[in-house]
C-alpha cells in the first residue's frame, strides 16, 4: 500500500508545481514527469516480485537500461536547450573534458605528469581516469555510458552490503531505489567526477563489511587501495570512513587494550579531518549553486545563525526537491527533484533504522551510521547542505538504512498505512514550503 501513496504523492507534487509556476511547463519539467513516473512504475513493479527475481544479475540490468533510457531523455533535453550534452553543468565539466581530451591527443604517459604537475590533488582520481577512457574512445557520450556502468555495479555492491542486515527483497529495493535516481542519472551524463567517485566509496564500504565476516588480508588490501584512490578525490572522506571503521573495532573490542589504540586513532584521525574541512569551508562558500537559500549568505539577506540552522535542517533531512528554474535558464536542480521525492519519502524510515540501531546495539551498522552522519555534521558546517555534489557521498547508505528502517519498524500493516499516510503528508507539506521559499 505505501507504493501506491509514494506513486500519487510524487505524481502530487509534479502537479502541485505545475500549477504554482508558469515556467513549470517546459520540456525540462517533461523530463522530470518522466523521471517520476517510471520510477515509481520500476519500484510498484519490483516490491511486488517473488524472492527469486531479486538478483545481482536483474538489479545491474534494470539499473543499466533505465539509465541509458533517462540519460537519454536528460541528454536530449541538454541538447534542446544548450546545443551540447553537458546538463547544464559547465564549469568543472568543461575542465575535465579539455584536460582529458588533450591528454587523449598528447599521449597518457605526458598527459597524466601534466596534470600531477599543474592541478590539485584531489582533482588527480577523476583527471586521470577521463583521460584513460577518452583515449579509448573520445567521445563524451562514451564516458557517460561508462559511467553508467559505474553506476550499475555500484547498486549491485549497495544490494551486497544491505544483505548484511535485511532479507534480500528489502535490500533489492534500497539498490533500486538508489541507482535508479534522477538526480544520480543526471551525475553520469555530465562530465562531472561524482559517478567514479560514489563507485569508489561504495567499494570501500563493501570492502569493509565483507572484512567484518571473512577476515582476509585480500579484503584487507582492497579497503587500503580503495581508501588510497579516495585520496585522489577528497581526503576528508577517505578519513571519515577510517575514522567509522577504527571507532566500529573499539567498540567491538570490549574494553581490550587495543580499543584504546583505536579510540585514540580515530580521535586523532577527526582531529585532523577538521582541518581538511576548515580549509574546504572557503571553497565552498566561495561559490555553489546560487539557487539554494543559503547562497544568500553571501549578500547579507540572512544571518549566520539563520544560514546554520538551514543548512543543518537541509543536512538532517534534505536536499529538498525542487521542481521549477527560477529564471528562464533550465536547471538541474528540476531534474534532481524527481530522486530527490523518492529520497524524502525515505527520511523518516532512514531516521527509524538509526534509532533502532542505537536502541538494540546493532554493531554492524555503526560504520554506516558513524559515515553518514560525520558527512552531514561536515556539509551542515560548512553549509554545503543544499548542494547537492556536497552531500551525495552518503546518500547510498541512508538508503540502506531506510530499508532496514522500513523491515524492522514498519512492518505491521496498521503501522505500516499509518506510516504511510503521515509521511504523505509531511513530505508534500515540506516540499510545498521548499518550493514557496525559493520562489
Amino acid at each position: 500500500m505505501h507504493t501506491i501513496f509514494l506513486v500519487l504523492g510524487i505524481l502530487t507534487i509534479g502537479l502541485m508545481a505545475a500549477i504554482t509556476y508558469e515556467k513549470a511547463f517546459s520540456i525540462i519539467t517533461s523530463g522530470a514527469v518522466v523521471a517520476f513516473v517510471t520510477q515509481g512504475g520500476l519500484l510498484l513493479h519490483f516490491s511486488k516480485e517473488k524472492e527469486r527475481k531479486y538478483s545481482e544479475r536483474s538489479l545491474f540490468i534494470v539499473v543499466l537500461l533505465y539509465s541509458l533510457f533517462l540519460g537519454i531523455v536528460f541528454i536530449w533535453i541538454s541538447y534542446y536547450y544548450d546545443r551540447d550534452t553537458f546538463m547544464f553543468s559547465k564549469t568543472d565539466a568543461m575542465l575535465y573534458y579539455n584536460v582529458s581530451m588533450h591528454v587523449a591527443e598528447s599521449g597518457l604517459k605526458s598527459g597524466i605528469k601534466t596534470i600531477m604537475n599543474n592541478y590539485a590533488f584531489d582533482d588527480w582520481g577523476a583527471l586521470i581516469f577521463d583521460s584513460i577512457v577518452m583515449s579509448i574512445l573520445p567521445y563524451k557520450l562514451f564516458l557517460n555510458a561508462v559511467y553508467m556502468i559505474l553506476g550499475a555495479f555500484s547498486s549491485v555492491l549497495l544490494f551486497r552490503i544491505g544483505q548484511h542486515f535485511m532479507p534480500v527483497s528489502y535490500a533489492f529495493l534500497a539498490a533500486l531505489s538508489y541507482g535508479t535516481s534522477s538526480y544520480i542519472i543526471l551525475f553520469h551524463c555530465t562530465f562531472l567526477k561524482e559517478s567514479l567517485f560514489i563507485f569508489i566509496v561504495i567499494c570501500t564500504v563493501y570492502y569493509l563489511y565483507r572484512f567484518m565476516t571473512d577476515q582476509s588480508r585480500y579484503t584487507f588490501f582492497g579497503i587500503v587501495l580503495c581508501l588510497a584512490l579516495l585520496l585522489l578525490f577528497r581526503p576528508a572522506v577517505a578519513g571519515m570512513i577510517a575514522i567509522s571503521a577504527f571507532l566500529y573495532y573499539g567498540i567491538t573490542q570490549n574494553g581490550k587494550a587495543i580499543s584504546l589504540f583505536l579510540y585514540a586513532a580515530a580521535f586523532g584521525g577527526f582531529i585532523v579531518s577538521l582541518k581538511m574541512i576548515q580549509g574546504m569551508v572557503d571553497s565552498y562558500t566561495a561559490g555553489g549553486d546560487v539557487d539554494a537559500v543559503i547562497a544568500y549568505r553571501s549578500n547579507g539577506s540572512y544571518s549566520g545563525s539563520f544560514n546554520y540552522f538551514v543548512s543543518f535542517f537541509g543536512a538532517f533531512l534534505g536536499p529538498f526537491p525542487a521542481f521549477f528554474s527560477k529564471s528562464d535558464t533550465p536547471s538541474r536542480l528540476v531534474f534532481y527533484g524527481a530522486g530527490l521525492m523518492n529520497k524524502l519519502f525515505l527520511v523518516i524510515p532512514f531516521w527509524a533504522g538509526v534509532v533502532y540501531s542505537v536502541k538494540k546495539r546493532v554493531l554492524e551498522m555503526i560504520p554506516l551510521i558513524l559515515f553518514i552522519l560525520l558527512e552531514m555534521i561536515s556539509a551542515g558546517y560548512i553549509c554545503a547542505s543544499l548542494e547537492l555534489r556536497k552531500v551525495l557521498l552518503h546518500m547510498p547508505f541512508m538508503y540502506v538504512l531506510a530499508f532496514y528502517g522500513l523491515y524492522k519498524w514498519f512492518q505491521p500493516v496498521h503501522l505500516s498505512q499509518f506510516f504511510t499516510f503521515f509521511t504523505y503528508i509531511v513530505v508534500i507539506g515540506i516540499t510545498f514550503f521548499w518550493n514557496v521559499i525559493r520562489s
